[in-house]
């Protein structure tokens, strides 16, 4: 009975470490704003990178082709709750298409690793969203915009 005891012992500071762990793991990814996380740049972004997958690491050549693509991945538009394709390439913030970069996205390497593919054309308050093809959006002002994506 008493080495019964000694693991619950165990187990309960075991659970708290882990429980620890799993709130503070979480806490991390409350760094970007709600703003970007509904943002619909992130979505876009995760889908022209779905659209080099698909395409032995190709970008979309032309918008129409990628916005072919985007229309036929219904289960992923869903899921976002997306019903309309094309307002995927709207900016929410500034009311403006975003600029998505077709053929070979150039500029540094710089949100995860990636160049930026889209971008909003205006913005909001002297700052813009950017995305890479890996859906990490990043806000920026102009200086630092002008840094990733030079002559946009």
């Amino acid at each position: 009975m008493a080495d019964h005891r000694a693991c619950k012992v165990w187990i309960t500071p075991a659970a708290a470490l882990m429980a620890a762990a799993i709130v503070l793991a979480g806490c991390g990814q409350q760094t970007q704003s709600k703003s970007q996380q509904e943002s619909r740049l992130k979505p876009l972004a995760m889908l022209y990178g779905q659209y080099m997958g698909q395409h032995r690491g190709q970008p979309p050549q032309s918008e129409e082709d990628f916005k072919k693509f985007v229309a036929s991945q219904q289960g992923f538009l869903k899921q976002f709750g997306i019903t309309d394709p094309a307002m995927l390439f709207i900016s929410e913030r500034d009311g403006q298409p975003y600029v998505v970069i077709y053929g070979k996205a150039q500029g540094p390497a710089a949100l995860g690793g990636q160049p930026v593919i889209a971008y909003e054309k205006v913005g909001v308050g002297g700052k813009r969203f950017v995305a890479s093809q890996l859906g990490a959006v990043e806000e920026v002002d102009e200086t630092r915009f002008k840094e990733l994506v030079p002559g946009g």
